[in-house]
């Protein structure tokens, strides 16, 4: 088992508290290996030179076993780790990940990869998913992406894309500064609503033209969220059918609205309540094109990348993602 940890997951605690989790780990794992990456491109480095290791034999002893390698840090750490397990040559996972499972310790702010969350799979509080006995094969969501510049970008999600509000959102937590950041260090929930109720506050919609197979909506909207999990900014979620090996994605459009009705939504969604809004437009497809009418913020798994147009895509079935 490899463990790729991120030290600074929610504002600089995840080392403390990875610490209770690494004692209980290596009580059933003993050859686990930790390692903290010094930036980004390290951690790819990382995850790939174990992949390559594996392809070449130097993995486990067990053909039948799969290995581990294991996210710890928040939503985007997992993101990171799945962007460099996965080969946008193929689609497919890179040579040498056939035997891998992708797992994840909740180090984060929100770990919405983790939810739900049952209470025996925690240690110290902590979400855990190791189990590789019973991993799942699950589908993986494709956003390939035309950049200001006009170069393209490919890059792979396991929970959801969002553009409007809910990726605004995300980005001012991200890079929260100043009393924002002092209460996310204390507060993640309060941080995470304190940073909606000052997004809401300066919003504007957004003009953007989705099309899907064979439907298309072109308005001024709050959000939109591309959903592969109905989880999604901390303690959000959204009531429409998404699993994450159905093939499909759910496409949950919020439809431009004032201020009071858009917190109206929100308090719905801290109670799993969407489909039923006025505000609520709803479909479910393979494929969904976005383009904004300005470059505008995608957010894929909580990270932030500013875009011209994009196009998402399931693809169905094609990582192994341990149990809880």
């Amino acid at each position: 088992m490899l463990v790729i940890l991120n030290p600074q997951s929610n504002a600089g605690t995840a080392l403390q508290r990875w610490q209770p989790v690494e004692h209980a780990l290596r009580d059933r794992h003993p050859g686990m290996t930790v390692e903290l990456p010094g930036d980004a491109d390290q951690a790819v480095k990382l995850v790939r030179a174990h992949l390559e290791a594996t392809d070449n034999g130097r993995g486990t002893t067990d053909d039948t076993a799969l290995e581990v390698i294991v996210a710890a840090g928040g939503d985007g750490m997992v993101n990171l780790v799945l962007n460099a397990i996965m080969d946008p040559d193929t689609d497919r996972p890179r040579r040498g990940a056939e035997r891998i499972a992708l797992g994840a310790i909740g180090l984060g702010s929100s770990n919405d990869f983790h939810k739900p969350l049952r209470p025996a799979a925690t240690i110290a509080d902590v979400a855990v998913r190791v189990d590789a006995a019973r991993a799942e094969t699950v589908d993986v969501g494709k956003a390939t992406m035309v950049l200001p510049d006009g170069t393209r970008a490919v890059r792979y999600f396991l929970l959801n894309a969002s553009m409007g509000l809910v990726a605004a959102g995300n980005d001012s937590f991200n890079h929260a500064t100043g009393a924002l950041a002092w209460l996310k260090s204390r507060n993640v929930e309060a941080a995470i609503i304190a940073t909606a109720l000052r997004n809401i506050a300066t919003h504007r919609p957004l003009r953007l033209e989705v099309r899907g197979t064979d439907w298309a909506h072109t308005a001024p909207i709050t959000n939109i969220g591309v959903l592969k999990s109905v989880h999604f900014a901390g303690g959000m979620y959204y009531d429409t059918p998404v699993t994450r090996t159905d093939g499909r994605f759910d496409v949950n459009i919020w439809a431009a609205a004032g201020r009071l009705r858009i917190l109206g939504l929100i308090a719905g969604l801290y109670r799993g309540a969407f489909a039923s809004s006025p505000l609520a437009i709803c479909h479910r497809d393979t494929t969904v094109e976005l383009r904004p009418e300005r470059p505008a913020p995608l957010e894929l798994d909580g990270e932030i990348t500013l875009v011209e147009s994009a196009r998402l895509e399931v693809l169905p079935r094609v990582l192994k993602v341990c149990a809880a």
